[in-house]
């Protein structure tokens, strides 16, 4: 009887570990998985690739950005070994991406602004040069004539011959 006891604790401690520990082992990540988080990687890169057609600084952008398809990679070594880690990865990938997509709306305004600024500089800088130009040729001779008095006024001028 004793025997038949401790079989029957035996199997309800052993059904009791699996219902802890079972839930608690995590499963490989699936395709739909890495194919999300892909997806969510290429869309950020068109988001960087627009934002620097529009002229912004997209350095740190693309940092992020190959940070995040370097968690894919890792994700994809890992997942048969720690598939727990692998899907964590994944999640900080589509995170990283999503946060990349965010701040290049940001980072493409302030590259039409400041591709305005420069378009605004460049055509005051025509204007002011046209200005100079104009005054020059009318008051030229005026201003060379009083500046070469100036330099000249205390010099005298002798009769030869």
């Amino acid at each position: 009887m004793p025997s038949s006891t401790l079989k029957v604790t035996l199997l309800v401690v052993i059904a009791v570990l699996s219902l802890v520990v079972g839930p608690q082992v995590a499963s490989a990540a699936n395709q739909a998985s890495f194919s999300g988080a892909s997806s969510a990687v290429q869309g950020a890169f068109v988001a960087v690739q627009t934002a620097g057609k529009d002229g912004g600084n997209i350095t740190s952008l693309l940092a992020q950005l190959n940070g995040a398809l370097a968690l894919v990679q890792k994700a994809t070594a890992e997942n048969s070994t720690k598939p727990a880690q692998a899907i964590a990865d994944l999640n900080s990938a589509v995170t990283i991406a999503q946060g990349v997509q965010a701040a290049s709306a940001t980072v493409a305004q302030q590259g039409v602004s400041a591709r305005q600024l420069q378009l605004e500089v460049s055509i005051g800088s025509a204007i002011a040069i046209v200005g100079v130009a104009i005054a020059l040729y009318v008051y030229g001779d005026r201003i060379y004539h009083r500046i070469w008095l100036r330099i000249y006024r205390g010099h005298m001028v002798k009769k030869v011959g």
